[in-house]
């Protein structure tokens, strides 16, 4: 009886996790990141003390919060936003980019508070981002 249990638990446990799930819940995109770096081989543009509270918050459901801090007249502005992200079978990452919208790119992880963002369709630009 006791082996018939293990069996049946294990089946239910290994059939009640799906990829989808593993994916989302244990994503290590998820939490809080803010800008760090901007790298644009095209330009000299840096940024600001200001740009720098920038963020954007990953939660498992597949929704995210966007802070995006400018300066305009003199004074650091931010304006939040909602949106989705997904990450697709390829691994790449579709969600709404500080300064840049939305847009599909490759995230390549540093440990586990690090992460660069780069977009096929800008090549030569990038942002990296640390929790």
């Amino acid at each position: 009886m006791k082996k018939l249990f293990l069996i049946l638990f294990s089946i239910a446990l290994f059939t009640s996790c799906s990829e989808d799930d593993d994916a989302n819940g244990d994503d290590k995109i998820l939490g809080t990141w803010y800008v760090v770096e901007l790298e644009n081989a095209f330009s000299d543009d840096e940024l600001s003390e200001c740009n720098l509270n920038s963020n954007i918050t990953f939660y498992a459901d597949n929704t995210a919060d966007s802070e995006v801090h400018e300066e305009a007249e003199g004074e650091c502005q931010s304006e939040m936003s909602t949106g989705d992200w997904e990450r697709n079978s390829n691994g790449q990452y579709t969600f709404n980019l500080p300064f840049f919208g939305r847009q599909t790119g490759n995230v390549e992880f540093s440990g586990n508070d690090r992460f660069k963002f780069s977009v096929p369709s800008l090549p030569g630009v990038s942002l990296t981002f640390e929790k």
